[in-house]
């Protein structure tokens, strides 16, 4: 007979098999950014590379690259595309290995699209339960690398789809993230945001009675807050950043985290400032996640701004 370890072990592995078969891990790469998909079965971007630099590594189901939504109970009503806190993997609706948007002349060899139908991560119960619940959303997550033709090579397109069906909470737009990323910390440790998306500053964090962009300083957990369109990490000498960019001004979040295997910071959009999602329609937010120099980040901003019209309703 099998040990109960052992039992527990092939569970687990069959659990995993089960809520993502036919999930591969899918590798995209435009020559600048290049990205992975479903690693460990769960339904997420699972690493981003920058010129052949690892900035952001799987770590666990709650930090990766993904989207998630709130309600007004905050944590604890928390729909999460890769996962729980247990690190249950969200059930896959659906995943294409070749996506782009109809709008835009992107390559669809360079996307990818998940549907997912969201697991609550329940962080608030210290991941006390068995496993957070599968709600009644569904997530669509898409993500299109540009091809230096249509858009630059520096950024990846993201259309994010938030879906409530019958029986979900609704959804506090300023407490959902759309998208968030959690990059290594150890590779790019100082924080900058815009308010424009043009002139980059310093966002600094009183630490000890000095302000610092450098988040390895910064007390971990706490989240912190600015407004405006752009927020990004970056080495010292700002030869390489990593930023995520909303076309309109938004309460956006950074944070310094204790990842299960790397030091991490975390950068967030919020879908909006405020207000709320209450209806069952499909509703769409276009963002970018831009690579480069800030200067190289300004101007592909800018050539971004002036070639995409369609940036969703969120």
């Amino acid at each position: 007979m099998l040990n109960k370890n052992l039992k527990c072990v092939i569970s687990v592995i069959s659990f995993l098999f089960a809520a993502n078969a036919g999930a591969q891990v899918t590798t995209k790469n435009n020559g600048v950014i290049a990205f992975d998909s479903n690693a460990n079965g769960v339904p997420m971007i699972s690493e981003i590379r920058i010129l052949g630099t690892a900035v952001m590594k799987y770590d666990n189901v709650g930090a990766g690259f993904q989207m998630t939504a709130r309600s007004s109970a905050g944590n604890a009503y928390n729909p999460t595309q890769a996962g729980d806190c247990r690190q249950h993997p969200s059930q896959v609706l659906s995943f294409s290995s070749n996506w782009s948007p109809s709008d835009l002349q992107l390559n669809a060899q360079n996307g990818v699209m998940f549907n997912v139908a969201p697991r609550d991560y329940a962080e608030s119960t210290s991941c006390a339960s068995v496993g957070g619940v599968v709600l009644p959303f569904q997530f669509e997550f898409g993500a299109t690398l540009g091809d230096a033709v249509s858009l630059p090579k520096e950024l990846m397109v993201l259309d994010l789809y938030y879906t409530r069906q019958q029986g979900a909470e609704i959804v506090q737009k300023g407490q959902s993230e759309a998208p968030v990323i959690f990059p290594m910390l150890n590779v790019m440790p100082y924080a900058y945001s815009s308010v424009d998306g043009s002139t980059i500053v310093p966002f600094n964090v009183v630490v000890n009675g000095a302000p610092t962009n450098d988040v390895r300083k910064w007390p971990i957990g706490p989240n912190q807050y600015t407004q405006g369109k752009l927020i990004m990490m970056c080495t010292l000498s700002q030869t390489n950043c990593i930023g995520l960019y909303s076309n309109k001004e938004t309460i956006n979040i950074f944070s310094r985290r204790a990842g299960a295997k790397y030091p991490l910071s975390m950068l967030a959009l919020t879908i909006d400032s405020g207000g709320e999602i209450a209806d069952f329609d499909r509703h769409h937010a276009r963002k970018l996640l831009v690579v480069g120099t800030p200067s190289t980040i300004a101007t592909v901003i800018s050539q971004a701004s002036s070639a995409i019209s369609d940036w969703g309703d969120l």
